[in-house]
């Protein structure tokens, strides 16, 4: 009984995937995710180049560049998530669907639940062997964000819509049960 309502949810949030005008898709989450790499990767390079004159642990060079590389893609990401998706966030009149907009990045902070593991873990590693491997603080920023920032962004970009389509699921099942 319960593996055919699990299929029969899969189904549904399957088919909800592909309904673009009320959710977000592979594409539009990776291809406003780039920009976010870009000035993450920057803001780690120059977040662990300035570590490096206070302190020569690794450690807290990584610790500086994750801080850099988050604050800086996250910034960089909530608008070109809009830019690239306006005709879907926008309503008849030209204005923001504020509500549709702050689903999109709540679907995307969900999937960060494991995510951010993945992006943690793969900056974390290849910036300790950057690092431990002779690069400066600013090369080892820019190789770990790079490689984390691809990672963070192709998983992500699969996650959120499937989070986003669960979500409106839910929030159309409830509708039809008052």
């Amino acid at each position: 009984m319960a593996t055919n309502n699990n299929l029969e949810l899969e189904k549904l949030v399957e088919q909800d995937i592909k309904v673009i005008d009320r959710n977000m898709t592979f594409g539009s989450v990776f291809r406003s995710m780039i920009p976010s790499i870009i000035v993450g990767t920057a803001a780690s390079a120059g977040c662990q180049e300035i570590a490096s004159e206070y302190t020569s642990n690794p450690e807290a060079m990584t610790i500086a560049g994750m801080v850099g590389q988050y604050v800086g893609g996250f910034s960089a990401y909530l608008p070109m998530h809009y830019h690239y998706n306006r005709d879907r966030l926008k309503d008849e009149n030209g204005k923001i669907k504020w509500k549709q907009f702050a689903q999109d990045i709540g679907s995307i902070l969900a999937s960060d639940q494991i995510g951010n593991k993945v992006w943690l873990a793969s900056y974390g590693l290849s910036n300790e062997m950057s690092l431990r491997n002779g690069l400066d603080p600013s090369t080892a920023g820019i190789v770990s964000g790079a490689t984390s920032g691809l990672v963070y962004s192709a998983f992500t970009a699969y996650a959120a819509p499937k989070v986003n389509s669960f979500i409106n699921y839910i929030k159309r099942k409830f509708r039809r049960n008052k």
